[in-house]
């Protein structure tokens, strides 16, 4: 028989893609061309390259000194406003480094008693606010059809800018990155006074919820604890005039001397095909040419000034304390070491083409209750913290591991299996599934903690795959059974929901024909209820008494043979199925067989799912939610924590599903106790860290409301599950909505009526009852009622209240009895409590509740007689 050999072309196309497409870094032909070659980007990054090594301090911002992308006459942009921008950046730096910031801009050492982190790697956020100086700058006026991107579908002219801040006020993150130095610079480490740098900016713009990401590069002057970088693109030439935005002579001749070396090492790397962007300090991370489909975007001048750490001691001198803290978190050998203290920093912003400028929030125009600048960890610092906190949740899932296991020891027995719910051990898997899969996502991006990351990755997926699924499996199996008699009863549902429907449009059919006179349908095929036979009198005309006979089969005959003559008798249909059986007896069907195939009309079996398909929509789930919650990382701030705090919702109404079916089965004690509470505070951990906690490494801001939600909801839950046990599974339903179930702990009553007493109690009276099992037992075996005698009453101290014996710890079980005529006591303390010992079984015997629960654990049958017990 031939293969089906289809499935192999969409994979031979894979390869013939990849084998045949062009070359990314080939040309290619001109006439198809529309964005520039990398050809063309090192011809235009060497002559603007050219342009800086020429240029010296003062020819910015005359426009004609420099021929450079951004400083065209016909661009229109904000330059006049530069040296206001720069006075503000000179004020920052004065009050930030004090009366000597401003001598070591001619390259004068600082004082040693400010302590400046050389290495400023590391992670900063903040609050921006609009600056005192915005008023002083006018808004340019841009055509913006000279920043229409060219194409070849001559799209109109874009109707607004990228990164154009509108608000007031918002949020500020920035991500310090280490650039690659110089070509020279391992060689001659003294030789640069400064060192390239990279940062990546969040700006979050609280009037429209926008947040706004970009990449900016530049230089950063340790001995002044300085940076200043720039958005490069086609119509900015931000890098290569980055050093005209120097303060001083002395910090403009250092960027040069450091953005000369590094940026030919970078055209050097384009020319070898080592690096193929088109902009390698582009604003998106992409790095590519413009798009033809996007709108320009607002280019920014960011200043940062550092601010001196404080928190060290005064006895030995700051500077000397702070670079061995900074070489021992960079190099470790086991020092022990005091916290490195935070960085902090002052911003100044200036977009020169949309024309605003933004600060950020703190000292001396704000107190630090309202804003403390730009303030984080550095680098090494948040990866401790990081690896610290890591150890924190490793151990918090061990926890939960540990009473998984102990909960799958529990529930070691199909009765006990069959009353956790399937979704719920499900959807705490699914929980410890996204965790695997977010922290091995995570440790993609952030080296420093890979084994950290990678060790927690994996002891979530042992949690789900070994235990989590197992435990499912098993749950699955058991109820196996119970979802098949579902699914039949759901058919016949269905089944007698179109018997009724065929039988309503039958009736109407009959009903509009005898109104409207027209004969039957089919007139030559009585219906069985109108078959009658009369007697040979009737042909005379008497067909008012017609006489029902007994209907007569058809003959049956043999294919290939002649049919019966019409006088010969008929077979009487006995209603038994016919079996054949060859002479040598191949083939032979058993009866339930034959039945099954011969029943006209029957139905098929209904078919339910298997585990390997729900295995594979556990996962298809799990990936989706990742995929989403991913893009919701990209979404505004207020979108974003509303979407993770309904998913967080979802994910702990875990409890729901065994609420439920502790309603639909009547069922008190499913899981244990200490694994419903362990999982509910083991599963608010990660949440509590995040809204709760300030320094937690993502920089969240603190949600102490979103957080009460979630904790609310979860005890929420476990409170109904508490009375579910206490007071009794549908306490807070009706009964109609409910499936009718067995109660173990009715209310016993002395009249007859009630029919709740145990067998035994009046046929014996408190002083003739046995006085032992053995005594039991003898008297049983003269007793006409032994069959059905079970646990027989004895006296009791208190006035409404009978003992009896366990059978199966053989001690005395005192319950509470409502006496004849009298009213049952239901209240919490008296009623409701004293049922919660004693369980009556449908067949009468009473039993203590923790005997013939653990009895039940292993078999559903009545210690006493065998009968059959519904389950708990």
């Amino acid at each position: 028989m031939a293969q089906d050999r289809r499935g192999l072309i969409i994979p031979l196309l894979i390869i013939g893609f990849i084998f045949f497409s062009p070359d990314p870094v080939q040309s290619p032909p001109r006439r198809f061309r529309q964005q520039p070659t990398i050809e063309d980007a090192i011809a235009d990054e060497q002559r603007s390259l050219g342009v800086l090594q020429a240029s010296s301090y003062g020819d910015f911002p005359n426009h004609n000194a420099l021929n450079l992308s951004g400083l065209e006459a016909n661009r229109s942009y904000a330059w006049d406003a530069l040296p206001k921008v720069k006075e503000r950046a000179l004020w920052q730096l004065e009050y930030a480094l004090g009366d000597t910031g401003h001598a070591a801009l001619e390259g004068q050492s600082l004082d040693p008693a400010i302590a400046l982190y050389h290495n400023v790697t590391g992670f900063l956020h903040g609050q921006w606010v609009r600056s005192k100086i915005q008023d002083e700058v006018p808004i340019p006026q841009l055509n913006l059809t000279d920043y229409a991107p060219p194409n070849p579908f001559h799209r109109p002219r874009p109707r607004f800018f990228d990164r154009n801040i509108t608000g007031n006020e918002g949020e500020l993150s920035v991500r310090f990155r280490e650039r690659e130095q110089p070509i020279h610079y391992d060689a001659a480490p003294d030789a640069y006074n400064a060192t390239g740098i990279g940062a990546d900016i969040s700006l979050n713009d609280a009037s429209n919820g926008n947040e706004h990401e970009l990449q900016v590069q530049g230089f950063y002057l340790p001995s002044l604890g300085q940076a200043i970088m720039t958005t490069t693109s086609s119509k900015f030439a931000g890098i290569f005039m980055s050093p005209h935005f120097a303060l001083s002579e002395s910090t403009f001749n250092e960027a040069k001397a450091l953005l000369n070396d590094s940026i030919s090492r970078v055209i050097e790397l384009q020319q070898d095909r080592d690096l193929i962007s088109l902009n390698p300090w582009a604003a998106t991370m992409e790095g590519s040419a413009p798009d033809a489909f996007e709108n320009p975007s607002c280019e920014l001048i960011v200043y940062l000034q550092q601010h001196p750490a404080s928190g060290l001691p005064a006895s030995v001198p700051s500077t000397a304390i702070l670079a061995f803290l900074e070489r021992e978190l960079r190099f470790p050998s086991g020092a022990f070491l005091p916290s490195a203290p935070e960085m902090r920093f002052s911003m100044l912003a200036f977009s020169p083409d949309c024309g605003y400028i933004l600060e950020s929030k703190g000292e001396p125009d704000y107190v630090p209750q309202e804003g403390r600048h730009l303030y984080g960890p550095k680098v090494e610092a948040l990866y401790g913290n990081g690896r610290h906190h890591l150890l924190v949740f490793t151990l918090a899932l061990g926890v939960q591991i540990i009473l998984l296991k102990r909960q799958m020891r529990e529930a070691s027995t199909p009765s006990t299996r069959s009353r956790i719910s399937f979704y719920t051990i499900a959807m705490l898997s699914l929980g410890d599934g996204f965790t695997t899969m977010t922290f091995l996502l995570i440790s993609l991006f952030v080296t420093g903690l890979w084994v950290n990351l990678m060790g927690t990755a994996f002891l979530a997926f042992v949690s789900v795959s070994f235990f989590g699924m197992r435990f499912i499996l098993d749950i699955w199996t058991v109820q196996a059974p119970e979802r098949a008699r579902r699914a039949r009863e759901e058919a016949e549902e269905e089944r007698q929901r179109h018997e009724r429907l065929v039988a309503a449009v039958q009736r109407y059919q009959s009903e509009r024909r005898s109104r409207t006179g027209a004969p039957p349908a089919n007139t030559n095929q009585p219906t069985a209820t109108e078959q009658t036979q009369t007697t040979p009198g009737e042909g005379d005309g008497n067909t008012n008494s017609p006489t029902p006979a007994a209907p007569q089969t058809a003959p049956q005959t043999t294919p290939g043979s002649l049919p019966l003559p019409v006088t010969a008798q008929r077979p009487n249909d006995t209603g038994a199925t016919p079996v054949f059986m060859p002479s040598d007896q191949e083939g032979l069907e058993s009866v339930g067989d034959t039945q099954t195939t011969t029943q006209a009309g029957a139905q098929p079996e209904p078919q339910t799912s298997s585990f390997g398909s729900l295995y594979t929509k556990f996962y298809l789930l799990l990936l989706a939610t990742l995929f989403i919650s991913l893009n919701a990382a990209s979404w505004p701030a207020e979108i974003r924590r509303v979407y993770f705090t309904s998913l967080g919702l979802i994910y702990f109404s875990f409890w729901i599903p065994q609420i439920n079916r502790n309603v639909q089965r009547n069922c008190r004690h499913a899981l244990n106790w200490e694994f419903v509470l362990g999982q509910s505070i083991l599963r608010l951990v990660p949440f509590a860290y995040f809204y709760g906690y300030e320094h937690n490494v993502l920089f969240a801001k603190r949600d102490y409301y979103s957080l009460s939600i979630l904790a609310i909801w979860v005890w929420i839950q476990v409170v109904v599950l508490g009375s579910q046990e206490l007071i009794g599974p549908r306490w807070f339903v009706r009964k109609d909505w409910a499936p009718p179930a067995y109660d173990y702990h009715p209310v016993l009553r002395e009249d007859e009526e009630g029919a709740t007493m145990p067998i035994g109690f009046s046929e014996a009276t408190a002083g003739s009852a046995p006085s032992s099992p053995l005594a039991e037992r003898r008297a049983s075996l003269s007793s006409p009622t032994a069959g059905r005698r079970g646990s027989m009453p004895k006296e009791s101290k208190q006035k409404g209240k009978r003992t009896f014996d366990c059978a199966i710890c053989m001690q005395d079980l005192e319950v509470p009895v409502v006496e004849a005529g009298g009213a049952s006591d239901n209240t919490l303390a008296g009623g409701l409590l004293a049922r919660r010992n004693y369980m009556v079984t449908p067949c009468r015997h009473i039993f203590h509740s923790a005997c013939l629960e653990g009895w039940m654990k292993y078999r559903l049958q009545c210690p006493i007689c065998r009968e059959t017990l519904p389950p708990l």
